[in-house]
């Protein structure tokens, strides 16, 4: 007896102190405060001690748990994380019309970390604090987070502030415990925070911005740990934040009493190695009064299942917006133009091409009740780029979608 509470008295002193030795105040702000308000709770800190100890005084048990509490990581050859919510199977008609995210036209940084080495820190980010590694895994290059806590700022041109209108995606990783484990950040030049999304707090997303707070549950999701992606839309003052094809923020006005948004930051705060991959951040594209005022749309909000025709569901913002131009110019007919990167045979690009060009006017036909001889589908594979294939961005530029009126 004596010593099970001896052993008891030595694991809380160790928790307290490991506790105060990876405390920040003077990095304290919204996300520290969420996670703080969960590690105070001083039921779950004793449960977490008993079990502790029950461990430590079973016959046979392990005296070195690391292993156990990170086996579930991917590595850098692991298994991959599940797949990100894509839709492939739903209707895209019949995604909520909160759903509004549209992707900027003008690509300025695509990064999946393919050139970049496996185990070095990438080049396309500055690292603020923690440690980070480019790791593999099923395929996929993960850019993760090896500290407990740890932040990275995407290399943007040199500007006084962010565009009026801005657009950044990117899938998200996490296993639990992982309350508070992702924040996205607005900085002013100060090293300010204007803004901050944290995912999540209890199973929601928060938002604060000044005075303005909001907390939205991710809907139908089973629990904060996966997969997820991750969209902001900046439009003039406003922002928008998206997860998964649900709207979790609508802030009408941002303001700030440092200064305009300079950066973006994200924070991986937890010790079961977050990830971030596939990050698309893009200027524009501003609203439009008339889709095809100039006689043609280009569009990167239209996506696809990977080497697939299947349009995805995410793509229902700008097909809507489509459909009702259409609704609302009668007599007007559309030439549906594919277009791909170089990246494969240009045979086999060229046929991709005209099989999704294909699936576009289909669902515009079948889900938005577009009549099917006002559409012409037809594919230009990897012809027409509209910037060089050697670069990430400039592939992310030739993947597109063009409507042209006939």
């Amino acid at each position: 007896m004596r010593s099970r509470r001896a052993a008891r008295a030595s694991l809380l002193v160790t928790c307290i102190l490991g506790a105060l030795a990876l405390a920040s105040p003077s990095r304290a702000g919204f996300g520290d405060a969420l996670k703080k308000l969960k590690d105070k709770t001083d039921k779950k800190a004793a449960d977490a001690v008993d079990k502790a100890v029950q461990v430590a005084e079973e016959p046979g048990a392990k005296k070195d748990s690391t292993a156990a509490a990170t086996s579930t990581q991917p590595s850098k050859t692991g298994t991959a994380p599940a797949a990100a919510p894509t839709g492939a199977d739903t209707k895209v008609a019949a995604v909520s019309t909160k759903f509004d995210y549209v992707p900027g036209d003008q690509v300025i940084v695509a990064d999946d970390f393919t050139q970049d080495d496996l185990g070095e820190f990438p080049v396309r980010w500055k690292a603020i604090i923690g440690n980070f590694e480019v790791a593999e895994s099923g395929g996929e290059r993960w850019l993760r987070c090896m500290s407990p806590d740890g932040t990275v700022r995407l290399r943007l041109p040199e500007a006084p502030e962010l565009p009026e209108y801005w657009t950044l995606e990117f899938d998200f990783y996490g296993t639990e415990p992982m309350e508070g484990a992702l924040s996205v950040k607005g900085m002013s030049k100060d090293g300010s925070t204007v803004w901050e999304a944290n995912w999540p707090s209890n199973t929601s997303l928060a938002f604060r911005n000044g005075e303005f707070y909001s907390t939205t549950p991710l809907a139908g999701a089973t629990g904060p740990a996966g997969r997820h992606h991750v969209m902001l839309m900046a439009r003039a003052k406003g922002l928008k934040v998206y997860m998964d094809r649900e709207r979790m923020v609508n802030a009408p006005e941002i303001t700030s009493q440092t200064g305009p948004v300079m950066a973006l930051d994200i924070r991986l705060w937890a010790n079961t190695q977050p990830m971030i991959t596939n990050v698309r951040y893009a200027e524009g594209c501003k609203p439009a009064q008339d889709l095809l005022a100039t006689g043609k749309l280009v569009t990167y909000g239209i996506h696809f299942a990977p080497g697939s025709d299947v349009v995805l569901a995410d793509s229902a913002p700008i097909l809507r917006q489509v459909a009702a131009w259409m609704q609302a110019h009668p007599t007007a007919k559309l030439a549906v133009v594919g277009h791909t990167d170089n990246v494969g045979a240009a045979a086999g690009n060229l046929d991709l091409s005209k099989r999704r060009a294909a699936s576009v006017a289909r669902v515009l036909s079948e889900q938005f009740s577009i009549q099917p001889d006002r559409l012409a589908p037809e594919g230009r594979g990897d012809t027409r780029s509209v910037a060089s294939n050697d670069k990430p961005e400039g592939r992310a530029m030739n993947r597109r979608v063009e409507f042209a009126k006939l």
